[in-house]
């Protein structure tokens, strides 16, 4: 039987199959279908939205990585998620998206927050579970609206 290597699905072009790499929040919302709605723009969910700055600090615990601190903007803003850092961890992250909703529904303009991994350890295959991920995200975000017409 022809096994395919990395290699080939490389020159080919095609998706390379890595058992090692561990999906993260991201990537599991990225590759969901969903029947009742549609992924859009940022400026498509947030029209009101005129300016943001969303500040990071991960608070790393169990792995030998520092606490890395991440600033995003409307111009370089990941998404609905914001990844975990930990290596072992499965579906890892936090929802920006959720805390965003939140805040332009009530029109606040700052909120200081901490959230936990929504992740977990297992095996390099993703068939057990271990733990869940212990990392936190010290998360700070600064909203400016556009002005309204009167």
């Amino acid at each position: 039987m022809f096994k395919t290597t990395n290699t080939l699905l490389k020159i080919r072009g095609e998706k390379m199959s890595n058992h090692r790499k561990r999906l993260k929040a991201s990537d599991v919302f990225r590759e969901s279908k969903y029947v009742f709605g549609k992924k859009v723009s940022f400026e498509e969910v947030f029209p009101e939205i005129e300016d943001i700055v969303v500040d990071v600090e991960e608070l790393c615990w169990g792995t030998n990585k520092q606490n890395c601190k991440r600033t995003y903007t409307k111009r370089n803003f990941p998404g609905e998620y914001i990844d975990c850092s930990n290596p072992l961890c499965y579906n890892g992250g936090f929802s920006i998206g959720k805390i965003l909703r939140d805040m332009v529904k009530n029109r606040q303009t700052e909120l200081e927050t901490l959230e936990l991994c929504q992740g977990y350890e297992g095996s390099p295959k993703g068939n057990k579970y271990y733990k869940k991920c212990l990392n936190q995200f010290k998360i700070k975000v600064s909203i400016k609206y556009k002005k309204t017409a009167k």
